[in-house]
């Protein structure tokens, strides 16, 4: 008897791990290999709930309190917490414990969606602070300390910031100078850190968003440590968060059934990477110094360099950008997947993003590398290289209210949408950075951008597809 008759994610879960494929995305623990088999051989039973000596998530007294204790200790924050619906909700309450209704935050522009959101729920308004960008690369990057310091300046009511570092492409924001100059100010400073959990388990690596000055900082677990899907924690680093705030805001919007799977993987992924994390991305980071050597070669693809215009990058991400090459980076990740067996975690245009963990072998680097160069030799030079800055500041943004953004059904071609503002965040996924935002004004630098990476092979969250194959974008009432 087949016992998988109707169930099509099964069945589609089922072909994908018997691919026999080179895993290059998340999460950390590469479908198992981050594990020891006595913590594999248990993963499922370990799915219970409060139990007598089990504790419990909302009101912590016993073993849950102490791993977050452990968890507090090895990352040097004031208190730690548990988050089982991914960095999303963390992100979601630490504004909510920081921020009230009406406050005024800086934000930078290429955030994520997350944020966003939270911004829309909570009514909080932000001041978006525009990213710089390098054409050579096609990358954006952070904004500088003077952006900053302007931003903040041109609005002194605003209560603090919120970053996000390091960004999908591994590139870190200098936060050091930032915190200092909010904190003289009297603002805060929160980091969406959700790529960086395992900057503290390595001197080799960036610092961590605490070692900086944070205030607070949320890491996802489960992107580059051995955790399940959704693991992810939240820091308070200064006494300028109120502890007890946070505790509220994290169990409000939590559910009343956390997964203890995913605790339990927390706490092993913490435990490993204290015991063994020098050694294990000591020897990450070596084996991968000598990939990017070997892939230097290259003469149509080329590796991001791990510091660019003095910025740090984590090297334990490996980007390939392809801009001086006769493909794009939708290209070059089918090409990837179909002829070497090789998943990467993500591409864009121009970029193809390999996430490397301590569960990653140097055989499957070294798979990676020849396939990489193989590639390269086999592909043509482009004769032009294509930009694609996105139009960030093109546009006006008012934060519409939470019953509007919810509301709004009006649907437009895209193609004429000028003028109208937006209700929905239109994201090329990943990296999940809106390139419209709810409350946006849609400008005809935005519609030539949409157009371009559509044509490239992008998948546009935020834009559907009528009948007639148009794409459609949902609006809030009329033109602005």
């Amino acid at each position: 008897m087949n016992r998988y008759r109707n169930t099509p994610l099964i069945n589609a879960l089922k072909k994908y791990i018997t691919g026999q494929r080179t895993i290059m995305h998340m999460p950390g623990h590469k479908q198992g290999k981050g594990f020891d088999p006595d913590f594999l051989s248990n993963a499922v039973r370990f799915d219970l709930t409060e139990l007598n000596g089990l504790d419990n998530f909302h009101n912590p007294e016993g073993a849950i309190l102490e791993s977050m204790e452990a968890l507090r200790k090895a990352y040097g924050a004031e208190k730690s917490y548990f988050l089982v619906n991914g960095s999303s909700s963390g992100i979601h309450a630490g504004i909510l414990a920081c921020f009230n209704r009406g406050d005024k935050i800086l934000v930078n522009r290429n955030c994520h969606i997350s944020v966003i959101n939270a911004l829309i729920l909570f009514g909080v308004e932000p001041v978006f602070v525009m990213p710089g960008y390098i054409d050579e690369y096609n990358l954006a990057v952070p904004p500088g300390i003077d952006e900053w310091k302007t931003a903040l300046e041109q609005n002194p009511d605003a209560k603090g910031a919120l970053v996000t570092t390091p960004d999908y492409y591994g590139i870190c924001q200098p936060l050091s100078d930032l915190s200092n100059f909010l904190h003289e100010k009297g603002k805060l400073l929160l980091v969406d850190e959700a790529h960086g959990a395992h900057f503290a388990f390595s001197d080799k690596l960036p610092e961590t968003a605490l070692e900086q000055g944070a205030d607070l900082c949320v890491q996802s677990f489960h992107k580059t440590l051995p955790a399940f899907t959704q693991a992810a924690v939240l820091h308070i680093g200064s006494k300028r968060i109120d502890p007890g705030k946070v505790s509220r805001a994290v169990s409000m919007i939590t559910t009343t059934s956390p997964s203890y799977t995913i605790m339990a993987s927390m706490d092993y992924a913490r435990d490993f990477a204290v015991s063994s994390g020098t050694e294990v991305y000591g020897q990450l980071i070596d084996i991968l110094d000598d990939a990017k050597k070997k892939l230097s070669k290259m003469q149509k693809l080329r590796v991001i360099p791990d510091s660019i215009e003095g910025l740090k990058r984590d090297p334990t991400r490996l980007v390939i950008d392809t801009s001086s090459s006769d493909i794009s980076g939708y290209e070059l990740y089918d090409r990837i997947f179909s002829e070497y067996r090789i998943t990467a975690e993500m591409c864009d245009t121009c970029h193809v993003v390999f996430i490397h963990t301590m569960a990653d072998t140097a055989g499957d680097i070294s798979k990676l590398t020849h396939a990489l160069l193989e590639t390269d030799s086999s592909i043509g030079k482009s004769n032009s290289r294509a930009s694609f800055r996105i139009p960030f500041s093109t546009g006006r943004y008012s934060i519409p209210e939470l019953k509007y953004y919810l509301a709004s059904t009006e649907e437009i071609p895209l193609e004429k949408a000028e003028g109208f503002t937006c209700a929905d965040a239109v994201t090329p996924y990943p990296p999940g950075i809106p390139v419209l935002c709810p409350g946006e004004a849609i400008t005809a630098e935005h519609i030539r951008y949409l157009d371009k990476v559509k044509k490239y092979g992008a998948d546009v969250h935020g834009l559907r597809k009528d009948r007639n194959g148009t794409g459609m974008i949902r609006v809030i009432n009329t033109k602005t």
